[in-house]
């Protein structure tokens, strides 16, 4: 391969990236093909056409094994090192076999995998640095195309019916333009501290996604982004010697607890309405005690992959008629992988997920760059929005994909005595 080859190579591989994100992101393709309804509008999206959107991700998984397969050798190397995360896909796909909505279970099974495959595909091309550099792309591009879609299509880019008014951008729903945009604030934050010539495009794109944060009316969004802000200063704690991290750190769990004593010292009540919300926040712990009754009916191996949500039909017409409100997940990730893949599911997420913890823990014991505190921040973002919100249990969005990719970044920096940058 020649020198301008390699380079259009390269080129091409980038934009493929770019574009792969920002369609498992679920964003621009569904809203075009929904005509930009609203929640509360009247318009079933179910009876919808979204086919191409599949036929698109298809598409991407198919380039994505390709290009793992023109690094084989590295990705053989790589693919052992979280069998966490291969057992937890096992489970998935053999949920099949007792999901009560196979076809459901076999489709969104094999976007798992393609999915789990991009994420082990970014791992293995670009380095944690560099993954920095492609999400700051990927998230300043759509967050510049939501502000377009905003101000010049406010059809699309405007909700209507219950959320009038509130910002949506180039998402189906304000919630999701929300959980995209927190984790692309803390990515904006990051690439700003690396100073340079064009920092100031970093800050500005902060800025930005601060104000369109506002404008979605998305408290559990806003919240999660000032939790990360918060939590980018506490984590320098781990850099400090052992002695003095253990001070410091019991200094910030006593001063938490005291927080909370005051809180509800104040009254609860009155501090959520500040933000919009209620003592059930939303109704999502009404949701969570009707789904936890569902979960008593199949505790261990759950109801089969994404099988369970099925409007009026089967068990989550339970949930349904209990709300009297359209409900499609649990609000509440965990929940919702223990209603697709049972305890048992749920118990290999979670050792994989502590393990990419403490790794995550060890990197930044050793660097100091910006690079180095995007794999915690990434995973405390994921614990945090999956509380309240469902960002990772159909393992089919961008969240999954960067998810696998900062656990296989970790354990290759490790190889790699942590040179995460070239």
């Amino acid at each position: 391969m020649t020198k301008s080859q390699s380079n259009f190579f390269r080129f091409f591989e980038y934009i493929f990236s770019i574009f792969s994100l920002v369609h498992i992101s679920q964003a621009i393709v569904p809203l075009i093909l929904t005509n930009g309804s609203s929640e509360g509008d009247g318009v079933d999206i179910r009876a919808l056409d979204l086919s191409i959107n599949a036929k698109i991700s298809i598409l991407i998984y198919i380039l994505t094994f390709c290009l793992l397969a023109i690094r084989w050798k590295r990705v053989l190397g790589t693919i052992s090192s979280n069998k966490s995360l291969w057992i937890l896909l096992g489970i998935v796909c053999f949920s099949y076999f007792w999901s009560i909505n196979p076809p459901q279970t076999m489709r969104f099974a094999i976007y798992a995998i393609g999915t789990t495959g991009f994420g082990l595909y970014l791992a293995t091309r670009y380095t944690l640095s560099e993954q920095l550099n492609l999400l700051a792309w990927t998230y300043g591009l759509l967050l510049i195309l939501s502000i377009l879609f905003a101000v010049g299509i406010p059809k699309y880019g405007l909700m209507e019916g219950v959320h009038d008014g509130a910002f949506r951008g180039v998402f189906t729903h304000k919630n999701q333009f929300g959980a995209f945009m927190a984790p692309g604030g803390v990515i904006f934050l990051l690439n700003a501290f690396r100073g340079g010539k064009y920092s100031w495009v970093s800050w500005g794109l902060l800025v930005l996604s601060c104000a369109t944060m506002v404008w979605s009316r998305s408290t559990t969004a806003l919240g999660t982004f000032f939790v990360m802000l918060l939590l980018c200063m506490i984590y320098r704690i781990f850099r400090w010697r052992y002695e003095v991290m253990i001070s410091a750190i019991l200094a910030v769990t006593i001063i938490s607890f005291a927080g909370l004593i005051l809180l509800f010292g104040l009254g609860s009540d009155s501090l959520l309405d500040l933000v919009g919300k209620d003592v059930t926040l939303s109704g999502r712990t009404d949701i969570w005690q009707y789904v936890w009754d569902q979960i008593q009916l199949r505790p261990w191996f759950g109801y089969g992959l994404a099988a369970f949500w099925n409007g009026y039909d089967g068990p989550s017409g339970y949930v349904q008629l209990a709300m009297r409100i359209a409900v499609i997940y649990a609000h509440n990730g965990f929940l919702d992988i223990w209603l697709s893949l049972g305890f048992l599911g749920l118990f290999v997420f979670v050792i994989g997920f502590l393990n990419t913890i403490v790794q995550s823990l060890a990197l930044l014991r050793k660097t100091n760059t910006p690079e180095g505190f995007w794999p915690l921040l990434f995973l405390t973002y994921i614990l945090l929005s999956n509380l309240t919100e469902g960002t990772i249990s159909n393992m089919n969005s961008s969240f999954w994909a960067l998810y696998t990719a900062v656990s296989y970044s970790l354990v290759i920096a490790k190889n790699n005595q942590y040179a995460i940058s070239e």
